[in-house]
């Protein structure tokens, strides 16, 4: 039997990288450069970004996912995550011939984003073992890999453990077929399906065997599909000012997956809990101001009544 110290709540397979955030007044164009004003590096990659609220709320987190190299980037990720004693960051492997994966984000004043990825694709992807899988009591798991995604969710689905997705949108690939729940991105999934009806296309990821479907979509209402096809929507919480929406869907998949692990919640709760949660980190300033507390998740709650 694992000790208790090789248990975990959840296991966090998917990307992890390094994120630079570099604030601009507007974005540039060929006639017209952009200065930047503020420039901040943190630990990147949903695997990572779902992982550290997740452990702020006291869950216990195993890491896995690409390797990293033995680079200035991998140096400040493992510094970074050896200050959440509940993330288990062991089963990051590094390579000496591994660039590790970064993401420029680029943050306009209205809070938007755009991004520039390198490395991603390059760089090998560990994968998930059924004695660690076993050893947990959640899988989440990002779509922004190959074939080793659909083979977590597999052996996730063996030992009887449940899935949580991200933007799992193809119907010809496994995974969204192995999810107890998916969080999409209406942005997303309009990129890769222009025109097509939200509603529509979570009935035929459910008719592939997927669970729940939740389509988040900014400010506006989420879109819940239950299992049975019934849907709901839940409606944001309102934040006076948004400083960056990046990372908003991560937040808001760790609301998801904390709220899966708490007994008695109704299905409609999780969903609030993971729209504060989301709500407090895009009205934040990350180079200054923590991760958002259970506490202050509760009292938005509380102060917004839905």
């Amino acid at each position: 039997m694992a000790d208790s110290d090789d248990l975990y709540d959840v296991l966090c397979y998917g990307t992890i990288s390094l994120e630079n955030l570099t604030r601009l007044s507007h974005l540039p164009t060929p006639r017209r450069d952009a200065v930047a004003q503020l420039e901040s590096d943190e630990v990147g990659g949903e695997a990572l970004k779902v992982a550290l609220p997740l452990a702020t709320w006291g869950l216990r987190v195993a890491v896995v996912g690409n390797y990293i190299g033995y680079d200035r980037k991998a140096a400040f990720i493992l510094s970074e995550l050896a200050r959440y004693p509940l993330v288990d960051a062991r089963y990051i492997r590094q390579h000496d011939n591994i660039t590790t994966p970064f993401l420029r984000i680029l943050v306009t004043p209205d809070g938007e984003r755009s991004r520039i990825a390198y490395w991603y694709d390059d760089t090998p992807k560990d994968e998930l073992t059924a004695e660690l899988m076993q050893r947990a009591r959640l899988l989440s798991v990002d779509a922004y890999g190959r074939d080793e995604r659909d083979r977590a969710a597999a052996t996730a689905r063996e030992y009887g453990k449940p899935v949580i997705s991200a933007d799992a949108i193809w119907l010809q690939y496994p995974l969204a077929g192995r999810s107890d729940a998916i969080i999409i991105s209406r942005d997303w999934l309009q990129a890769n399906f222009t025109g097509i009806y939200e509603y529509d296309h979570a009935l035929e990821l459910q008719a592939q065997g997927a669970g729940v479907i939740m389509i988040t979509d900014g400010p506006r209402p989420v879109l819940v599909v239950r299992a049975d096809g019934s849907a709901f929507g839940v409606e944001p919480y309102e934040i006076k000012h948004v400083v960056d929406t990046s990372g908003a869907g991560d937040l808001f998949k760790a609301g998801i997956i904390y709220g899966w692990l708490q007994p008695g919640w109704p299905l409609e709760h999780k969903v609030k809990f993971a729209c504060a949660a989301a709500g407090l980190y895009v009205g934040r300033d990350r180079t200054s101001e923590p991760l958002p507390t259970l506490a202050e998740i509760q009292a938005l709650m509380r102060a917004q009544p839905r």
